[in-house]
């Protein structure tokens, strides 16, 4: 095309140009919903196609393709087709085990990814037949049980849940004259006429569990008719007494009852008991009737003991079994086989000023036997015959020596206590005497004198000597305190008064003060404290801590303006 303007001629020419957008992947695979229930039965199996998920992405090309997988919660029981989105049963599921899952379930397209929640609910099938809680039921009815009486209860359980677990019961024909009626609901067997043990000595019936979904199951329930038992035994006296000896061995026998029964069978066989009067199980008796000894019989525990012996039928339960009772007296004859058993204590506390021919202890010992042989004496035995005694008769323990806890603090004296008895037994008690400390000794330096030399210039709160003292007493006549007496009348040292370490308080100057000579006491925490003390004598050395200092300052001296040098002695 041409134009003609202002006498000169323009061309124009146009070019079209395709642009083409390449896709970059800023959009993550969306899922329809973040949250989806889903409700599936329980007898799917392994490889179970459930559902496929779905996810879109809006970018295109490499950028769409969308990975699926399962992040949480499956279980092992479910597994996802990365690429289909296809979620699978992985094993076959069971709502009896598990009924309810929560699956985090995760779509990827590489780069960017989005979660949704798959909440499965396993549904019920009826995959259970009811199951009865015995393999059989047996159930003992007494024959005079009333009619429409309660006399047993079957049980039965179904796994599955709504009706497919609604159990009801029902009898076959077994019962065809209906002694019993079974309870569908409860399962619960109530007898309809009365019973008789000889007409009928048991009932065989099977009994009938269904669900709602149709399932079923049986079991045999056996009724067996009991006799009735209606004579009690009947002791040959009321009352039996004896004395024996405390010293009899166990199984010895004492007394023998006996008793009879009109009944028959199980209903005369007869069992004794002794039902009171041994709390501590010393007796038995035996299905004869015999009473022996079943422990070893002291009578300082118990002398005298009444029992109640009871006697009763073995008519089988539930059937009431009779019972008659029997008393029996024994008497325990006491013999010498208790030793003195000592009642005192076993520490006493002396003061080691204690004057001689004081009493410090009594030693006690009672001997749980009687007359004779429960009378006590006492001696000792042991080394220290020579500090302390014994009463014969009454156990007073006296000081026939003067002590000194510093020599020795405690002594341990054997006690015998011996009974009158043929023969006599004897016990031993060690008894500790504890000797207190009273405050005797004082404190007591290692040394008289110590001398040590510092410099000047020690810092303040340097330790420089660390004194020593003991004392032989003990708790706080034993404990010393240091103190520094003499010698520190401007308190430039100081000392520990645990420890004994004495260090500087203040700076000292070997120019203001060269030595000292300190009094230190160490003294005891008793009630009348004792001292000691010791000298502690401190030199000081001196440093160049001083600068040489002018006589006179300033100086002046006329001088004349035409000396070659000056006089020696110009400044003197």
């Amino acid at each position: 095309m041409c134009f003609t303007c202002l006498g000169r001629s323009v061309w124009s020419r146009r070019k079209q140009v395709e642009i083409t957008l390449q896709d970059v992947n800023d959009n993550p695979p969306v899922f329809p919903n973040d949250i989806l229930d889903v409700t599936i039965e329980e007898n799917v199996g392994d490889g179970f196609k459930i559902m496929q998920l779905t996810a879109t992405d809006a970018d295109e090309g490499p950028n769409a393709l969308v990975t699926y997988t399962i992040i949480s919660g499956a279980d092992d029981s479910f597994r996802i087709d990365p690429e289909s989105g296809d979620l699978i049963a992985t094993k076959k599921l069971d709502r009896e085990r598990r009924s309810k899952y929560s699956l985090l379930v995760r779509a990827d397209d590489g780069k960017q990814s989005s979660d949704m929640r798959l909440n499965i609910t396993v549904k019920d099938v009826n995959d259970h037949t009811p199951k009865f809680s015995r393999t059989t039921y047996s159930f003992d009815i007494p024959e005079d049980m009333a009619p429409g009486s309660i006399v047993a209860a079957i049980l039965a359980s179904d796994s599955d849940s709504g009706v497919n677990g609604e159990v009801t019961y029902s009898l076959e024909e077994d019962d065809e004259d209906e002694t019993f009626l079974l309870n569908p609901v409860t399962g619960v067997f109530n007898v309809t006429r009365p019973l008789d043990y000889e007409a009928q000595q048991y009932y065989i019936l099977t009994a009938r569990a269904q669900d709602g979904g149709g399932q079923a199951s049986t079991v045999r329930v056996y009724f067996n008719v009991l006799d009735v038992n209606d004579n009690p035994p009947v002791f040959n006296t009321s009352v039996y007494s004896t004395s024996v000896s405390e010293s009899l061995p166990p199984g010895s026998s004492i007394v023998t009852v006996g008793a009879t029964d009109a009944d028959d069978g199980p209903n005369a066989q007869l069992l004794y008991k002794i039902a009171s009067g041994d709390s501590q199980g010393h007796f038995v008796i035996t299905k004869e009737g015999v009473l022996q000894t079943k422990k070893a019989l002291d009578r300082e525990t118990q002398s005298f003991y009444n029992l109640v012996i009871t006697v009763n039928d073995l008519a089988p339960p539930p059937m009431t079994r009779f019972t008659s009772t029997a008393q029996v007296s024994i008497i325990l004859l006491d013999v010498n086989d208790c030793p003195p058993t000592f009642t005192s204590q076993k520490m006493t506390y002396i003061q080691e000023n204690t004057p001689v021919d004081t009493v410090v202890f009594t030693v006690q010992a009672a001997d749980a036997d009687s007359g004779p042989n429960s009378y006590v004496e006492y001696s000792l035995r042991g080394p220290y015959g020579n500090k302390f005694s014994i009463g014969t008769v009454d156990g007073d323990v006296r000081l026939v020596g003067e002590l000194d806890r510093e020599e020795l603090s405690n002594y341990t004296l054997t006690v015998v206590a011996t009974d009158k008895g043929e023969p006599p037994l004897s016990s031993t008690m060690d008894v500790t005497m504890m000797v207190l400390d009273i405050n005797d000794n004082t404190p007591s330096f290692s040394q008289n004198i110590y001398d040590i030399e510092i410099e000047e210039n020690t810092l303040t709160g340097t330790d420089v000597i660390q004194v020593f003292a003991s004392d032989a007493d003990e708790g706080t006549n034993g404990q010393i305190r240091f103190s520094i007496s003499g010698g520190n009348t401007n308190s430039d040292f100081r000392i520990d008064s645990v420890t004994g370490v004495i260090s500087v308080a203040k700076q000292l100057d070997r120019e203001a003060r060269s030595s000292y000579s300190l009094v230190v006491q160490a003294a005891d925490r008793g009630s009348s404290p004792r001292v000691d003390r010791a000298t502690v004598n401190i030199v000081l050395l001196d440093v160049n801590d001083c600068s040489p200092v002018f006589e006179l300052s300033p100086y002046t001296v006329n001088v004349q303006e035409n000396l070659e040098s000056l006089p020696k002695n110009i400044l003197q």
